[in-house]
């Protein structure tokens, strides 16, 4: 399999975020779980306890809550470092709280791990680091500066700093050990989001391609009749206008043009070539200049060049496979660009042990910078002010020409032609994914 990335195509990239509406729920939850705890240890075991100032620290939760529910649409993935923010609020809060309820000797304490644990899920590794760190300092600050622990009047128990230190160690191993297992767990899962995503975006790129391959059979075939009617028109017009005129002109220019498509639609239908086991088989060179022989009366200069890269001798030169999948593709690349160019196109193709490369390149306008980054899409077109000759199109030449790209193995590289200007198309192979190994 072609390694993608080395060549410079961008992977799935990972997507983090969660719902405002789950970090409102996760809230209510603690505002719930912390008001009962109090009120328990407050009423029911009859334990000191600044009640006022923990009540006041958990209110700001809930106020919290509310603002959030009233202010922001809870249904939407709330930006990373909006979500960072909150979660800190959170540690700060259960911080607070504790250091009111006896600090790191409260059996509680683990809960501080809980913001890192969420962070982990649905933040960049960056941002649950900084919980962290946070948490870290908050444990640090609660083992010097916190109330004693709740008990009843007059029987305040001692705890050792053993014990204290203790749970400061309990703490942070807890929360590392659970981060990283969340952590991995969580990953996995984004990859297989990611190569679920690709899957399917590859699939219906098929059944589009396939749909495509089905009208262009049906296409060719009712377009036999009147092509051939338009092309005995043109010829009888061609015979009753004088040939210096520009209206002659003209009718050469339509028989040619339906001789052209002729031409076309007879590839689509004739197979036995491609059996024959001199014609299954071509040099680098002569791909190219099979691509480049139509696009030579279009008036434009075509240059054709294949040679190794490197300046190196000792590389066997490659002989292809026929494949019309790379035929059909290049061709319509080298179609596009004798369109829009200017004078010049030029074919190149280079070669070295591992890889072949052919590059297309014009002398004309080039890929739009809005453009660029859709284009491989159907129905989406460099034509929409028409080409150099006028004509329009239906943006579905480029997504059938990468579609078949990537059937053989290929990557395609858009851009900018350094040397003449215009648009560049860069088609990269593993050399043995389309080398024959017989030779010429």
């Amino acid at each position: 399999m072609l390694n993608i990335l080395s060549l410079g195509t961008k992977a799935p990239e990972t997507n983090f975020g969660i719902r405002t509406r789950t970090l409102i729920l996760l809230r209510w939850i603690a505002v719930v779980g912390q008001s009962a705890a109090v009120l328990f240890v407050a009423f029911g075991l009859h334990f000191t306890l600044p009640l006022a100032a923990c009540l006041a620290v958990i209110s700001a939760s809930a106020w919290l809550n509310i603002f959030l529910g009233f202010s922001l649409g809870s249904g939407r993935y709330a930006a990373p470092n909006y979500t960072l923010a909150q979660l800190i609020f959170d540690l700060v809060q259960m911080a607070m709280l504790l250091g009111l309820t006896g600090g790191l000797a409260n059996p509680f304490v683990i809960l501080m791990g809980v913001p890192v644990v969420v962070a982990i899920t649905a933040l960049p590794v960056r941002s649950a680091a900084i919980l962290g760190v946070l948490t870290l300092s908050a444990a640090i600050i609660l083992s010097k500066y916190a109330l004693p622990l709740p008990w009843l009047e007059g029987q305040r128990p001692n705890i050792p700093d053993l014990f204290v230190w203790g749970q400061f160690t309990a703490l942070i191993t807890a929360t590392g050990f659970m981060a990283i297992y969340v952590w991995r767990v969580s990953m996995e899962g984004r990859r297989m989001q990611a190569a679920l995503t690709a899957t399917e975006a590859v699939l219906a790129k098929e059944a589009r391609l396939s749909a495509l391959g089905g009208l262009a059979a049906a296409v060719a075939h009712e377009l036999g009749t009147p092509l051939g009617t338009i092309a005995l028109v043109a010829k009888e017009m061609t015979h009753a206008l004088p040939k210096e005129g520009e209206l002659g002109e003209d009718a050469q220019l339509l028989v040619e043009q339906a001789s052209r498509c002729r031409e076309i639609l007879s590839k689509l239908s004739d197979s036995g070539a491609e059996n024959d086991p001199i014609h299954a088989r071509h040099t680098l060179g002569d791909l190219l200049e099979e691509i480049a022989s139509p696009l030579r009366k279009s008036g434009i200069a075509i240059t054709v060049s294949a040679k190794e890269k490197g300046g190196r001798t000792d590389v066997k030169v490659p002989v292809l496979r026929r494949q019309p999948e790379i035929m059909h593709a290049l061709g319509a690349f080298a179609d596009n660009a004798a369109d829009f160019a200017r004078s010049k196109v030029d074919l190149s193709g280079f070669w070295d042990d591992n890889w072949i490369e052919i590059v297309i390149s014009d002398d004309g306008p080039g890929f739009s910078d809005s453009i660029r980054e859709k284009l491989g899409e159907p129905y989406v077109t460099t034509r929409a002010g028409g080409d150099a000759q006028g004509h329009g199109g239906m943006g579905l030449g480029i997504f059938i020409a990468t579609t078949l790209i990537e059937r053989t193995d290929g990557v395609i590289k858009l851009g900018k032609s350094d040397r003449l200007g215009g648009a560049m198309v860069r088609v990269i192979w593993p050399r043995v994914n389309v080398e024959t190994q017989t030779t010429i």
